[in-house]
Order: structure tokens, then sequence, then C-alpha cells
């Protein structure tokens, strides 16, 4: 029997760790930013044709002891932040649109738009042993970035069933190859983004159609170049997360 994501109201904490390598002009640096978000998501049931009515409501957001956050990140800014649209069965949260545009750009490092908060499920639902390749790619604004594009080629596998929380859930893996581009400007000067990563993830789905979370690790490298000032930053990056659901 297939499963497929369906009403629920569940309260999730996202830990994630970023690890950021950079060397500019010969001089290398690292940071770390480092959070847990805490956040409500409710599936509103019955279905229209589109999907189910779906709101990600951010709770907040606590930042790691030790982490230096950029000027640019105000955590208190994302409270009571939602995130409104659509379900597909598939897993897919479509016309994710926030509450405030300006505040989701601002933490978009931090927050994302929950489009891809879900696994993907093949068509016609999950199955155990089923495996399938997807393609998903998204365009947003990040940052100082107007425009940022990030494909993803999904090999997913419904691998097995286990206990997640002490839940019947069908696990899933996930490896994924990744590519990113992405152009913008900051202190007036254009510049640009490119790069590619990998990253290998496992979900958790139980057999009544609740999302259970999951973890994931991704590394990539890119290049970020400021034309005007002949000036090119090489960028590795190393990110875990992790979604567990709250009692």
């Amino acid at each position: 029997m297939a499963i497929h994501l369906g009403p629920s109201v569940l309260h999730y904490v996202i830990g994630r760790r970023i690890d950021i390598r950079q060397a500019v002009q010969g001089q290398e640096t690292s940071s770390r930013l480092g959070f847990q978000l805490f956040a409500t998501a409710t599936i509103r049931g019955p279905a229209d044709p589109a999907g189910y009515p779906t709101m990600f409501v951010v709770d907040s957001i606590v930042p790691d002891s030790g982490t230096a956050l950029p000027v640019t990140i105000n955590l208190s800014a994302a409270r009571r932040l939602t995130f409104s649209g659509v379900l597909h069965p598939d897993g897919e949260f479509h016309r994710s649109t926030p509450s405030d545009s300006a505040v989701a750009q601002a933490l978009a490092q931090v927050l994302g738009t929950f489009r891809d908060f879900y696994p993907h499920f093949p068509a016609g639902g999950l199955k155990l042993g089923a495996m399938w390749t997807d393609t998903i790619s998204r365009t947003d604004a990040v940052g100082a970035f107007e425009k940022l594009t990030v494909t993803a080629i999904n090999n997913s596998h419904a691998s097995a069933l286990e206990d997640r929380g002490g839940i019947h859930s069908v696990r899933i893996d996930i490896g994924s190859q990744v590519t990113m581009a992405g152009s913008g400007t900051q202190g007036g000067q254009p510049l640009t983004l490119a790069g590619t990563g990998s990253r290998q993830s496992v979900e958790f789905v139980a057999v009544d159609g609740r999302y259970l979370g999951g973890e994931t690790l991704d590394s990539t490298r890119l290049t970020i170049t400021l034309p005007l000032q002949g000036l090119a930053v090489p960028v590795q990056q190393v990110s875990h997360a992790t979604v567990k659901v709250l009692p």
C-alpha cells in the first residue's frame, strides 16, 4: 500500500551546523554558524486539486553557544514569520509565500523557504523498496544574491522499515548532486556565484503519512566573483542538519 503525506499538526526542531572556509587574496578564514529552529507545520485537509493547504510558523531560532552571527542576521525578526502554500502529495510545497518577504530574504541562509522541507515521493506514493530519481531546481533571493539557482539531482531509495521515536516508519536514503549559480550586488558592486556539491540524506515517514524528520550532510565548493575588483573568492561549505519531531 502506497504512503502519501496527509493532514497533521506537528512541532519540529531543525538543527543546523554550517562550517565555512574561504580565501581572500591568499588569506584563509573560517567561520561556523549553528542554530536550532523551532517551527510548527500544519497540513489541513481535505485536499483541493492542487494539494493540501499548508502553513509553517517559525516559533523561534536559538543560536548555538559561541556562534558569532553576521550583523545582517537578526534572528528575533523571524519569530512568528509564516510560510503559506500548498503541499502536493508527492512532498513538494508549492507557492511558498512568506508573511514578510524582506525578513525571509535576509534570513534565507538560516530559514530557507520550506519548499523542500518534506522528502519527495515517486509518482503513485511511497512504497517500501521503491527506487527513483528526480531533479529539483529552485531560484530564490538569498542575502546579497537577488537570484540564486540551486539544482539537485536526487537518487532515492525507500530502503527499510524502522522505528523512529517508537513510530513505525519507512526509511528513505537519498544521494544528491548539486549545482549552484547566482548573481547579485553588495555595496553597489556586482557579484556572481558558481559551485557544485554533494548531499547525503536519511528521511523517515510514518506509515500513516506523517513526516518524522531525518538527517542531511552536504559539502559544497563554490566561487564568489567580484568582477569590478578582479577578485575571485573560493569558498568551501560543509553543512549538517537534523529534523526531529517534538512532543
